[in-house]
């Protein structure tokens, strides 16, 4: 199995530190700009900021599926450096500033490659890689892509309208409901839940141990699985303004809705979302805490009960002083939060969305196992364990850190 300790050790930690600096210190300006993007919540990058943590959690599987047997410095990682730094200098002079900035990946790559060596580069790459994923495109391609996009949810979400008995027109991008128009804008297009998908994507195929082809086809189905999520994001939020907008024109002519029994979940503190996490968290520990020892699961089964019993006299509370709307004016005011791109109500549905896609992923993993995957390669195999004790012990026996030359 692979140790960490074997790279991070005081010796090694002192030859990269420096390193690391420089990178920073050189891409400084870049990585400010970068935090600013993600910063943007109607952006499409707040992802961006849980990249170079799954980048690591890449890093710990691959490392663990190929452990290397020896580390040593590779003279080629240092050619890679220096052209990341001067192609970074080229493009900057010719003010293309995308360019420059995804030599930071190259740069990266490099500096695995001369400080930790090839082995250890044939297992790290991956994450490597993976930085892309946070780095903001420049406007002119991102509008190039989000365009098409927008058309595409547009057309999908007219067409579903229409098939539940939805009356709507649309105009190039604009979906004219019963409730006013639905401008599927740039924040609407998918490229975010795109991005964010593919991330997801990348993960969920390099922490499991599979086939080359099975990993690519993993991450390429990331791509419509994204256009399919954003497609139903768009209709549920063209059906939610417009039940919304009947419910304030009921609420308006005094006849009875189900509005005044609606929990107001956009007003909520962050404590009342701390409380509904608390409950799904000790339901979850009370389900699992089943499957546990006997010590570990009292302990399980105390801390869920205890959580669950906090997080309900929270939501209690919430939905004591924040449920229902007997006011038109409050409908209006939260339909146009619900198209507000920067609202935590618009926001909400991507998250959703977010979910949506885990499952499908999480299926469609499933489905290659049922088709492609024997019941002993699925459990591991019986001679599994002992080839990876033994993997483990000649990586021990053989596993050398860089020279000090």
């Amino acid at each position: 199995m692979w140790d960490w300790n074997r790279v991070l050790t005081p010796r090694a930690v002192l030859l990269m530190l420096p390193v690391a600096a420089l990178v920073i210190w050189a891409y400084w300006h870049p990585l400010a700009r970068w935090e600013a993007v993600w910063r943007d919540q109607s952006g499409a990058w707040g992802h961006g900021y849980l990249i170079p943590v799954i980048a690591i959690l890449i890093a710990h599987y691959r490392l663990q599926e190929r452990a290397p047997q020896r580390m040593e410095r590779c003279a080629w990682g240092l050619l890679f450096v220096l052209a990341g730094v001067v192609i970074r200098i080229l493009w900057y002079m010719l003010n293309r500033v995308y360019p420059s900035e995804v030599t930071f990946v190259l740069v990266v790559a490099g500096v695995i490659l001369w400080l930790l060596g090839w082995e250890m580069f044939r297992a790290l790459w991956v994450s490597a890689a993976y930085l892309l994923l946070m780095i903001p495109w420049d406007p002119k391609y991102y509008e190039g892509v989000a365009l098409p996009l927008q058309r595409l949810s547009a057309m999908a979400t007219e067409a579903m309208l229409w098939l539940v008995g939805m009356p709507v027109e649309r105009t190039d991008n604009v979906l004219n409901l019963a409730s006013g128009p639905l401008t599927v804008a740039g924040a609407c297009s998918g490229l975010h839940l795109l991005f964010a998908f593919v991330a997801l994507g990348v993960m969920m195929a390099f922490i499991y141990r599979r086939p080359v082809w099975e990993r690519l086809l993993i991450v390429g189905s990331s791509v419509p699985i994204a256009v399919f999520c954003n497609f139903v994001r768009v209709t549920l939020m063209a059906i939610a303004s417009d039940a919304i907008f009947f419910q304030a024109r009921a609420v308006a002519d005094g006849a009875p809705t189900w509005a005044p029994y609606v929990p107001r979940f956009h007003v909520w503190e962050w404590w009342n979302w701390l409380g509904l996490v608390l409950v799904a968290a000790g339901l979850y520990s009370l389900v699992t805490g089943r499957r546990e020892l006997p010590s570990r699961r009292s302990m399980m089964r105390w801390g869920g009960g205890v959580g669950m019993a906090v997080g309900l006299l929270v939501l209690a509370r919430a939905l004591s002083e924040g449920i229902g709307y007997t006011q038109a004016a409050d409908l209006v005011d939260l339909r146009e939060q619900l198209l507000d791109p920067k609202s935590g109500l618009h926001q909400s549905f991507g998250f959703a969305m977010l979910g949506l896609a885990f499952v499908l992923m999480w299926a469609e993993l499933k489905f290659i196992d049922l088709l492609f995957v024997s019941d002993e390669a699925e459990a591991g195999g019986p001679d599994s364990s002992k080839l990876q004790e033994t993997s483990g012990a000649a990586a021990t026996s053989s596993w050398r850190e860089p020279d000090a030359s």
